[in-house]
């Protein structure tokens, strides 16, 4: 378990799988830039996917929970880790619209950027964003995130081929939350 002002970030656990999640999931606001919004998600296959990855230690899945009433509003996912390379990808999603705007995205990522750094060592952190996803991009950058690249037409969103962005962030340009 990770806490910050905030936020309780705890491993995802089968009581997290339920109706509120899979909602997330199947609301086009939400899953507009995620993947999942290929196909409509079901209880199945979300629990599927939870027991496929949820031991797997190189891709550290978390809840993002309010701390003062323990709510789940979204999820962050730090990997998968390349221990080698000592680098990972950082991605989150913030589900419960009524939460959004409010800071918990920086501040799950601020959370994770610096157990990653601080404790796991990596050197690097990555995350890749559709173009267009201007919150998200603006979470990452709040905590030192910064644009390394652009891949053009990389992916389809919206019928449309849209463009990718690279953020990252070396340890060497790390400054830990206070």
């Amino acid at each position: 378990m990770l806490q910050s002002s905030r936020l309780l970030l705890r491993a995802l656990n089968p009581d997290d799988l339920n109706a509120a999640y899979l909602s997330w999931l199947n609301d086009p606001a939400v899953h507009r830039y995620m993947e999942t919004r290929f196909l409509p998600q079901t209880l199945e296959a979300l629990q599927a996917y939870w027991q496929a990855h949820r031991d797997d230690p190189s891709s550290p899945w978390f809840a993002i929970c309010l701390l003062g009433d323990g709510r789940h509003i979204g999820n962050i996912k730090l990997g998968p880790i390349h221990w080698l390379h000592r680098r990972a990808e950082l991605s989150l999603f913030i589900g419960e619209r009524s939460c959004w705007g409010q800071g918990y995205a920086s501040e799950a990522i601020a959370r994770i950027r610096d157990w990653a750094f601080g404790e796991l060592d990596l050197q690097k952190l990555n995350s890749v964003i559709y173009s267009g996803n201007l919150g998200s991009r603006r979470a990452f950058e709040k905590c030192g995130f910064e644009l390394e690249g652009t891949l053009r037409q990389e992916m389809v969103n919206a019928g449309e081929r849209r463009d990718v962005w690279l953020l990252g962030l070396p340890r060497s340009h790390w400054s830990p939350s206070p």
